[in-house]
């Protein structure tokens, strides 16, 4: 048995003391430390907005952004057990705990969510980090605080205040009135969104009943965390600076997690006994059909439209061949390439060296309307003497 499909029970017990370990210091943030105390100009309007209750409450904002990642990567991992990868049980690892086996499903799960949590953990730490060391006063401030200097009257609006004493009694709103930047809500709202699509992306390699379906439910997550954040800036809780930045960084933080430490694209476990034609790609062959061989085994098929398809690896739209055949029509010359060339088809640029001084030539193919061109002509002759 390979040491690779042994779960140790040790790692495990690793795994949540790690993760706890990094959700302390959210607990200290939030229960034992003030945040910095800054000062204010009376006539600063930025921060006179009335308060009002948040459309989106902290509560209903980790209960939504918490379940529906966590339902849709439950909901991924059982489609793809008991769909997908009905017919190929064989080619997948079978794990081990002790003397029991454990299905790949649990493992996969567990390895995903736990991934999403670490993550969680690590955007709502650099966000408190930001709040409490920065101490912006949200657009609420005066309201709430109301403080017994420059809230009546403003006789000295060039005058920084610091030395003030807040009249309301609710310490708990005051609190929460200093720490606008920058926004948790926006930031935790696009880590979600992030994370989660690029996470369906590469677990999800062929359509799902619809080539829509996919792309519609990635733009529904960040749709929801784009509503998320402009309420923020709608109910006065939060400057638009702010709301910005914990866009950006919940961004950075959900793109790094997925691709870095999850390592989504690497885990992608791409069966080979699943049809060659579901990955979004469309064949597209020469008018003549001609087609080759590549050194590995696979065919390559060159096309007049700007698509290439590589069998072994559907996902691939880079291709390095030896096909050569002499262009008869502007539509074979568009699709001309070498053994010297390589083409990428999302860019639609090709980089071919010619001659003896192996001259680099940039040819947009795209932007060729009529015509044979005379350098590629002359390169075929020179090729062939």
């Amino acid at each position: 048995m390979s040491d690779n499909n042994t779960i140790r029970m040790s790692r495990v017990l690793c795994d949540f003391l790690v993760l706890t370990l990094i959700a302390i210091p959210l607990y200290v943030f939030h229960e034992f430390i003030p945040p910095v105390r800054r000062g204010f100009y009376c006539d600063d309007e930025s921060i006179r907005y009335p308060f009002r209750d948040s459309k989106v409450t902290r509560q209903m904002l980790i209960v939504v952004g918490l379940l529906i990642p966590i339902l849709l990567i439950l909901a991924t991992e059982l489609f793809r057990t008991l769909a997908w990868e009905k017919k190929c049980e064989t080619e997948f690892k079978t794990y081990h705990v002790r003397n029991h086996s454990v299905h790949r499903l649990v493992v996969r799960l567990y390895c995903f969510i736990g991934y999403f949590f670490v993550g969680v953990c690590f955007n709502q730490l650099m966000v408190d980090i930001a709040k409490y060391t920065i101490g912006r006063q949200r657009p609420h401030f005066m309201d709430v605080c109301r403080p017994d200097i420059g809230y009546q009257t403003c006789s000295q609006p060039d005058l920084y205040i610091t030395d003030f004493k807040c009249t309301t009694t609710d310490t708990k709103k005051i609190h929460e009135a200093q720490l606008s930047f920058y926004s948790g809500h926006s930031a935790f709202s696009f880590y979600a969104a992030w994370f989660t699509s690029l996470y369906l992306q590469a677990r999800l390699f062929r359509p799902l009943f619809s080539r829509l379906l996919l792309p519609v439910i990635q733009f529904l997550l960040f749709g929801g965390a784009a509503y998320v954040s402009l309420t923020r800036v709608s109910d006065y809780k939060h400057h638009w600076s702010d709301v910005l930045v914990g866009a950006i960084m919940g961004s950075a933080i959900g793109v790094f997690v997925a691709l870095f430490v999850a390592e989504v694209f690497k885990r992608r476990e791409i069966p080979s006994c699943g049809p060659s034609n579901e990955f979004g790609l469309i064949r597209m062959d020469r008018p003549d059909g001609v087609s080759n061989a590549n050194g590995n085994g696979s065919n390559t098929v060159v096309s007049t439209q700007h698509v290439i398809v590589s069998e072994v690896d559907p996902a691939n739209q880079r291709l390095v061949g030896n096909a050569r055949w002499r262009p008869d029509s502007m539509l074979d010359t568009c699709s001309y390439y070498t053994a010297r060339s390589e083409w990428d088809a999302t860019s639609g640029r090709s980089s071919v060296l010619f001659g003896p001084d192996s001259y680099r030539r940039f040819t947009d193919f795209q932007s060729i309307q009529s015509g044979q061109p005379s350098w590629l002509l002359q390169s075929l002759e020179e090729e062939e003497q």
